[in-house]
């Protein structure tokens, strides 16, 4: 029981002191223990939690994509900002690996661009297609239960890992079958502005099948998950993948300051972990970011 208050007390003051929530603390610490116990109350065991503007997503036990959302906002709070800052609306956001959508709803209902929209796990692209019905932006998403490659096939993917699912190669009662294409592939009528890939340690493959696509002039940026113990399942490594997008003409990686609306070359720190963020043309970019509009999240603006 001390180490249950423990960690909740923990939690509690990780949520208080979040970014977008130090001038109401309280009022976010209580609006997420509202919704906790509203989720476990819900017959269904789901409830619809605010997002960015006037959106929402579905909170199902099975999201936990969504609760961190819940807690914080954005659970990838300088990564979602640039996505926010540098999308305009008629853009192409391409979402490699969106789970339930937590990329996808906030491009499609910020800056209101277009999406492409790629999830292979039936399961969570069910949970995926909820959050675009419960927005009503079917008309600015195109959602493909689909995996990328580097080469047309299938693949066999984990599918009882809820936000952690990937490629393996052992076929078993918790697997599922999918059709995988190329990025080129997909993209090759209409190139996104902004490419985002979170593909658990498949990331190397996905960009070998991605050439095309990379080299345009009108993908301005790359933010790509980069977890060295998921790369290594799949005989690739950060550097593999760094060297990759610089052949392809970007810089990075870099961290997105959302206050300040600035880049900043990426350390060895936090800023570092996980997500990776790549930029072709720098100027352009910077140019959006600066004069980008604010949006709304959990009461406050970004």
């Amino acid at each position: 029981m001390i180490k249950t208050a423990l960690r909740y007390m923990r939690l509690t003051i990780e949520i208080a002191q979040h970014p977008l929530h130090r001038k109401k603390p309280i009022r976010s610490v209580l609006n997420y223990y509202r919704w906790l116990a509203s989720a476990i109350l819900s017959p269904t065991r789901s409830i619809a939690i605010p997002y960015v503007e006037d959106s929402v997503l579905q909170w199902t036990e099975n999201s936990g994509s969504v609760l961190i959302s819940a807690r914080y906002g954005l659970g990838e709070m300088n990564d979602m900002a640039f996505c926010l800052h540098l999308l305009r609306p008629g853009d192409l956001f391409c979402d490699i690996g969106a789970n339930v959508g937590t990329y996808t709803i906030l491009a499609a209902c910020g800056p209101k661009c277009r999406t492409i929209s790629i999830e292979p796990v039936p399961a969570t692209f069910n949970l995926l297609m909820q959050n675009v019905y419960a927005n009503d932006v079917s008309h600015l998403v195109n959602a493909k239960r689909i995996g990328i490659a580097d080469a047309t096939g299938t693949l066999h993917f984990t599918s009882a890992l809820k936000s952690y699912n990937h490629v393996t190669v052992n076929a078993t009662a918790s697997t599922v079958e999918v059709p995988v294409f190329t990025l080129d592939s997909q993209c090759q009528d209409d190139v996104p502005n902004l490419l985002k890939v979170d593909v658990e340690g498949f990331e190397a493959s996905v960009l070998r099948g991605a050439k095309t696509t990379l080299r345009n002039p009108k993908l301005l940026a790359v933010i790509i998950e980069i977890a060295e113990e998921h790369l290594t399942r799949y005989g690739s490594s950060v550097h593999q993948v760094h060297d990759e997008l610089r052949s392809a003409g970007f810089e990075g990686p870099y961290w997105y300051e959302p206050y300040t609306r600035t880049l900043h070359p990426a350390g060895t720190g936090k800023e570092r972990q996980f997500n990776h963020l790549f930029i072709k043309d720098m100027q352009s970019v910077c140019d959006r970011l600066t004069t980008s509009d604010r949006y709304q999240i959990h009461g406050s603006s970004i």
